[in-house]
C-alpha cells in the first residue's frame, strides 16, 4: 500500500490555501463589481433640461477602480464653447453593514454625498428625496447618466449625458 508523505500533504494543503485566498474576493469587491458597466474612458455630449432653453455640451469621463477593486473612482469634465462648466472628482464605495453604495462627488464648491443602491443593473444615487442621478449601460453599449427631481411627485430629468467609449482620456 502506498501512502502519502507528510511533506506531500503539506505542499498540497499550502497550494490549496494560496489558491482560496487569491481567488477570494471581499464582499466590498463583490459589490463595486456590478458597477462594472461604468469602467472606461468616455466621450459625448450632454444637455441640460429644458432642452430649448439650454445649449448641449461636451463631456470627458474617465472611470477606474482603485484600492484593489473596492472603491471607483470616476474624474468628470463638461465643457460648453471650450469653457469647463463642470469638474467632478467622485468617489464611490460600498458599505458592508450598511449594505449601501456611497457616492461622493468633489467639485471646487465642496462635495455632494448621495447613497446609492442598484435597481435593474442601474446605479441610482439619491440625495435627499426630491433628487436622484442615474447611471447605466445603454443596449447599444453607450455609458447614460441624468439626473431628475422630483416635482409634483414626477421624476423630471434636468440634465442627460449620452458617452461612447473612447481611447484613454487624460486631465
Amino acid at each position: 500500500m502506498n501512502t502519502l508523505k507528510p511533506s506531500f500533504i503539506f505542499i498540497f494543503f499550502c497550494t490549496f490555501l494560496v489558491t482560496q485566498i487569491s481567488f477570494a474576493q471581499t464582499e466590498e469587491q463583490k459589490a463595486m463589481a456590478k458597477l462594472s458597466f461604468m469602467i472606461g474612458d468616455w466621450k459625448g455630449t450632454g444637455s441640460s433640461y429644458p432642452k430649448d432653453q439650454n445649449k448641449p455640451y461636451d463631456v470627458l469621463s474617465k472611470v477606474r477602480y482603485d484600492l484593489d477593486g473596492e472603491l471607483l473612482v470616476l474624474r468628470h469634465r463638461g465643457t460648453r464653447d471650450g469653457k469647463p462648466i463642470l469638474s467632478l472628482h467622485t468617489i464611490i464605495y460600498y458599505n458592508v453593514e450598511e449594505k449601501q453604495y456611497y457616492y461622493n462627488a468633489f467639485r471646487k464648491q465642496g462635495t455632494r454625498p448621495f447613497t446609492g443602491k442598484i435597481v435593474d443593473g442601474k446605479l441610482i444615487c439619491t440625495i435627499g428625496n426630491e433628487y436622484r442621478l442615474i447611471f447605466r449601460r445603454t443596449p447599444e453599449g453607450l455609458f447614460n447618466e441624468y439626473g431628475e427631481k422630483l416635482i409634483d411627485g414626477v421624476w423630471t430629468k434636468n440634465f442627460e449625458d449620452l458617452l461612447y467609449p473612447t481611447s484613454e482620456i487624460t486631465f
